[in-house]
């Protein structure tokens, strides 16, 4: 080898070493993670979405059983393994935003890049031995916290979409990406001077039962964030609460836990174990209490619906507020087992098993939370799962808290840090993503105009497909386009209930609301299991209100409001009917809507023309199609849409005035955009 290549060589180590930062490489490593996982299960979910079942793609879950691979690794070349793995989850993480136009290819690499994380991450811990184990400890704890603010903070910018996952701004990833690379590369170099320069302290030894509690207590905090916690739209749709505040206050307590740890963490030493044990059940308590208490139990008799939601009251708002206080604990959980685990230094095998039984626990929870949504469509196992959205998060709170049990009082001494360079720039770093996100949630929230005086206003009635096409492609732009040359005044939204796991925990209501700078009400919350409808309007909604319809399967409702236009007063309602449009849901909007003055009613009724729930509809309302001057024997374009086929409908109360009427069949979505003008005058 030339003296040139050598000499190259030789700078490009001590450039690695001068440089190479553990807290770095772990905090980007959990964003990619928080991003990979999300993008993953949206992608199996998209895909069984098109066929309304479990398919083969589902099998891709495989890839969360990879630390597998564990038991086949040796001691010996565990290091090099830990750079090529690395270095495969940054090269899945740059591909996987390029191949959203492929919903099934985009599964495989985001797959790829989840179970090389679980691959990495014990590994990662495995060869951590030889440095300071408090300092790996905290070091995970700070990166984990980072992560998640990263992920907040990108999300606020993109309104609930992560900004580094689509356009331009995947620049920002694959910076991220390429710091990724070389730290990971700089790990490297430093873990092989350390094994020449270094020597491993005493060894503890670890029971196998500690040992799968440690590790399921690692995937439940990674989980409890996935789940909701790096995405703020997800707590603010659970609740119907100010989705600024929540942000503001996640946001702080995160600023809050990085700081005190980098600089005050010796003070950890003033507390009993008892004090954490206490702060995971006051944390675990809120966040099931917060859920169930926003949940509807709904009952099984058809007589006590229709059912309106409740108002949100003082208790709500107080365990809300105390949840988002005592949520650091779960980095302080994160930091505690991580330190105990580099202490025990624990073989790849035991690693191997605990983390499979952990990663068996992820596939376990992940379908539970889908199921609490999609009960319906899964039989026999499904129905279990009605209603049950707080006992999801109950059993990862629980496989959150148990591992606190170990701790001990010798676990919560810390020397003070000193006061370095790297802690400067760890402190101003979250500093500014922190400022960076109050400001994004400022910008991005819309501030609408309401209309000049007009002689007419459109309403719009669009069922989007939970944000895909009909090729099961995350479609957002592409139906923001498409609202976007109606430029309707009033639009009603159906299988809008975005923020769940399983559609990346982005909200669309936020994102179309934000895009189209219009007012907006969410409807049902995420947490009582319906399909998702919302209201959005250009002018002020006012009294806006959901009520639930009986439901055999899939649970229903219907959203009430007041809107002004011009002169006039609409009583707007925006519905989406189970399978089949039941006559009993029906009539219990029929019910809700009887005397009042000017009515809209628009949504997916699932009922066809001439059937007996639209007669049952037509008594009272017309449908805007023919009051249009339109026939149900028509054909639409040269698409040979059968009129008579229509499901989507808007109907209004005797004496409103509709001067046309269309409908618009695209790929955007597997339903048509349907308009009316109703005339003011």
């Amino acid at each position: 080898m030339s003296t040139k290549v050598m000499s190259t060589i030789h700078s490009l180590k001590k450039f690695l070493e001068q440089y190479y930062s553990d807290l770095l490489l772990v905090s980007i490593l959990f964003f990619f993670f928080l991003e990979l996982v999300s993008d993953f299960i949206e992608a199996i979910y998209a895909l069984c979405l098109l066929t309304l079942s479990l398919n083969e793609n589902v099998l891709s879950i495989l890839f969360f059983f990879s630390p597998l691979l564990l038991f086949f690794f040796k001691k010996r070349n565990s290091d090099k393994a830990l750079v090529i793995v690395g270095e495969l989850m940054v090269v899945c993480r740059i591909l996987t935003p390029l191949v959203v136009q492929n919903t099934q290819i985009k599964m495989i690499t985001s797959g790829i890049g989840v179970g090389c994380f679980l691959i990495f991450f014990p590994l990662f811990l495995q060869q951590k031995y030889m440095g300071d184990e408090e300092l790996n400890g905290v070091n995970l704890g700070l990166g984990l916290a980072i992560g998640a603010a990263m992920s907040i903070l990108f999300r606020t910018l993109g309104s609930t979409i992560d900004i580094t996952t689509y356009s331009l701004f995947q620049v920002i990833g694959w910076i991220l990406a390429a710091i990724m690379a070389i730290m990971i590369l700089g790990m490297f170099v430093t873990e092989q001077k350390m094994d020449l320069e270094g020597s491993a302290s005493q060894k503890e030894s670890i029971s196998s039962l500690k040992m799968i509690g440690f590790s399921f207590g690692i995937i439940g905090i990674l989980m409890m964030i996935y789940y909701s916690f790096a995405s703020p739209t997800v707590i603010s749709r659970w609740t119907e609460g100010d989705y600024f505040f929540i942000i503001l206050l996640l946001i702080l307590m995160l600023t809050f836990f990085v700081i005190f740890m980098t600089f005050r963490r010796d003070l950890l030493v003033k507390l009993q174990p008892w004090m954490i044990w206490l702060a995971n059940a006051v944390f675990i308590l809120t966040l099931v209490l917060t859920i169930f208490f926003n949940q509807i139990q709904f009952p099984s008799s058809a007589g006590s619906y229709p059912i309106t939601t409740p108002p949100t009251t003082l208790i709500h708002l107080i365990l809300l507020i105390i949840m988002l206080i005592f949520f650091p604990i779960l980095f302080v959980d994160f930091t505690l087992i991580s330190r105990e685990l580099y202490n025990c230094k624990p073989s790849i095998v035991k690693l191997a098993g605990s983390f499979t039984l952990a990663s068996l626990f992820i596939v376990v929870m992940i379908f539970a939370h889908v199921f609490t949504t999609v009960y319906d469509y899964i039989d026999i196992v499904g129905p279990l799962f009605r209603d049950m959205f707080w006992f999801v998060y109950l059993i990862v709170g629980v496989s959150v808290g148990l591992p606190a049990l170990f701790i001990t009082k010798r676990n919560l001494v810390f020397r003070k840090p000193s006061l370095t360079l790297g802690s400067r720039i760890t402190s101003i770093g979250i500093i500014l993503i922190t400022i960076g996100t109050v400001l994004a949630a400022f910008l991005t929230t819309p501030i609408p105009t309401t209309p000049e005086t007009t002689n007419s206003i459109t309403v719009m009635t669009y069922n989007i497909q939970q944000g895909y096409n009909e090729d099961g492609i995350k479609n957002l732009n592409g139906q923001l386009k498409l609202v976007k040359s109606i430029n309707p005044d009033i639009i009603g939204l159906q299988e809008c209930d975005t923020a769940r796991i399983a559609n990346g925990n982005m909200d669309v209501v936020r994102y179309f609301a934000n895009n189209l700078k219009m007012y907006s009400y969410y409807g049902p919350k995420t947490v009582t299991g319906t399909f998702g409808i919302a209201l959005l309007s250009k002018y002020p909604i006012q009294n806006p209100r959901t009520f639930f319809m009986y439901s055999k399967g899939e649970q229903t409702a219907t959203i009430k409001a007041q809107i002004e236009a011009g002169t006039k007063s609409f009583n707007i309602f925006v519905t989406h009917l189970g399978n089949g449009g039941p006559i009993v849901q029906q009539e219990a909007i029929m019910d809700e809507l009887n005397g009042k003055p000017n009515v809209v009613l628009i949504g997916d009724f699932n009922f066809r023309p001439n059937t007996e729930q639209y007669n049952l509809t037509t008594i009272t309302l017309n449908d805007s199609w023919l009051l249009a001057g339109k026939t149900n024997t028509d054909f639409l374009d040269d698409l040979e849409y059968n009129i008579s086929h229509r499901i989507d409908h808007i109907f209004v109360s005797s004496g409103i005035s509709v001067s046309e009427c269309n409908f618009i069949v695209s790929k955007e979505s597997d339903h048509p955009a349907v308009w009316a003008t109703i005339e003011l005058d």
